[in-house]
């Protein structure tokens, strides 16, 4: 655990010794290849914030219009519930 803390702290450039040393030659090869991969597979994520602002666009536009639409709905069948309670006085 101390070698682990001492690699930690050491920024000299002897990681790849001390990680060999500590885990083997494979386990530091593939510590290696794994952190390389993650490193170019974040290089290679593709920005899709236009494409979320359009969607968040499109889901505000589409929720006026239903609450619009529900508005006037309720608006017109309590006019025509007026409309017919005063017909049938």
């Amino acid at each position: 655990m101390n070698q682990v803390i001492e690699m930690e702290k050491q920024e000299n450039g002897k990681s790849w010794a001390m990680a060999r040393s500590r885990w083997g030659k494979r386990a530091a090869k593939v510590g290696t290849a794994v952190a390389a991969m993650g490193s170019s597979a974040m290089a290679l994520a593709v920005d899709h914030t236009a494409a979320i602002s359009a969607a968040q666009t499109d889901a505000t536009t589409n929720t006026t219009a239903a609450v619009t639409a529900v508005i006037g709905i309720a608006a017109i069948v309590m006019g025509v519930g007026i409309v017919l309670k005063l017909i049938n006085r």
